[in-house]
């Protein structure tokens, strides 16, 4: 029904292994977070040319979700618009 968490149960090379298959996931969503951040605050040389990219594929003009800890949907609606548009 609800959340079940199965880490206490998985033994070392089990955590080893997950560790190493999360890591790739982990690492393009730093990048996504790093890259919102960086557009959304760069009024001067980020954002223009974030929006003449999008003008120039015919892309509607979006600014990247940002990833908040308190809205539990952030995280899905940024991997959602990094898929659709980077």
């Amino acid at each position: 029904e609800g959340f079940i968490d199965v880490l206490p149960e998985l033994t070392d090379a089990e955590r080893e292994q997950l560790a190493k298959d999360v890591k790739p996931i982990r690492l393009a969503l730093v990048k996504l977070r790093a890259l919102a951040f960086k557009i959304i605050n760069s009024s001067t040389i980020l954002l223009p040319a974030w929006k003449r990219l999008l003008r120039e594929h015919k892309i509607v003009e979006r600014l990247i979700p940002r990833d908040v800890k308190t809205r539990w949907n952030s995280t899905f609606d940024m991997i959602a618009f990094g898929l659709k548009y980077c």
